[in-house]
C-alpha cells in the first residue's frame, strides 16, 4: 500500500489587519521569478497601467474622492500634534476609504462616514497645515472653507448616499441619484434619442444646454 505524501503545509502570513468588515490580506506573486524576461516585462507595465487608471477609477466613482483622498493624506502624512483619538479615527476611516476607493462599501455600495464632529476634524488639518501639509483648495478658497465644502461628503450619510441608485424612488431620477461620477447635469429623458459615441468610455455632461461626452483617452477628459 503505497503511503500519501506529505501535504506541504503554507506557513506563509496572509491575514495583515481588519478595518471594521474590511481584511486586508497578502498576496504572493509565486511564480513570477521563473517568468520569461518578456513576460516579467508584461507584468511591469501592466502594473504600471494600473497606478495610472487608479486616479481614473477614482474620479469615475465619485466627483469629490479625489480631493477627499488628497485632504485624509494630507493630515496623515503631516501628523505632528493631532489628537491621538482624532487621529487613530482618520486611520480607520482613511483605510476603509483605500480599501474602498472612496467612502462607499465596495459590496452594497452605500457611503460610510467619519466616525467624529467636523470641528475636530478642520481642527486636524489646520494642525497638519501648520506641519506643511498642502490641501486641496480652489481659487481664493481658505483652510476653513474647503472643509466647509466638504463637511457632507465625510460626514453626512444621506448626502450622495450611493453609489448607483437603481430604485430611486418614485419621481426621481436614476441618474441623479446616484453619486457616481459618470454624468453630469444629466437625467434619464436626456438620453432619449441620443447616440453615444463612446459608450462605456466617456463622462455625459450637460454643457451650455447640450450632451457632450469627454472622453476617457489622451486628450479627452484626462490629458494632462
Amino acid at each position: 500500500m503505497s503511503v500519501p505524501a506529505t501535504s506541504h503545509v503554507d506557513t506563509r502570513k496572509y491575514l495583515l489587519e481588519r478595518v471594521d468588515e474590511a481584511a486586508v490580506v497578502q498576496l504572493y506573486a509565486d511564480g513570477f521569478a521563473e517568468l520569461p524576461l518578456r513576460e516579467k516585462l508584461l507584468v511591469y507595465h501592466l502594473y504600471r497601467a494600473a497606478l495610472a487608471g487608479r486616479d481614473i477609477y477614482y474620479d469615475q466613482r465619485y466627483a469629490s474622492n479625489l480631493e477627499m483622498r488628497d485632504v485624509l493624506e494630507e493630515i496623515l502624512t503631516h501628523a505632528d500634534g493631532i489628537d491621538p483619538a482624532a487621529l487613530a479615527e482618520i486611520q480607520r476611516y482613511t483605510k476603509l476609504f483605500w480599501i474602498n476607493t472612496g467612502p462607499y462599501n465596495n459590496l452594497t455600495a452605500r457611503k460610510f462616514v467619519l466616525k467624529m464632529t467636523p470641528q475636530v476634524f478642520a481642527a486636524a488639518g489646520a494642525r497638519a497645515a501648520a506641519n506643511g501639509a498642502r490641501f486641496p483648495l480652489r481659487a481664493g478658497e481658505g483652510l476653513d472653507g474647503m472643509f466647509a465644502r466638504l463637511e457632507r461628503c465625510f460626514f453626512d450619510v444621506e448626502f450622495d448616499p450611493i453609489v448607483t441608485s437603481k430604485t430611486p424612488g418614485p419621481g426621481k431620477d436614476i441618474l441623479q441619484a446616484s453619486a457616481n461620477n459618470l454624468y453630469d447635469g444629466v437625467s434619464m429623458s436626456d438620453l432619449d434619442g441620443f447616440d453615444e459615441g463612446y459608450a462605456l468610455n466617456s463622462r455625459l455632461v450637460r454643457r451650455d444646454g447640450t450632451l457632450v461626452e469627454e472622453v476617457y483617452r489622451a486628450g479627452g477628459r484626462y490629458d494632462t
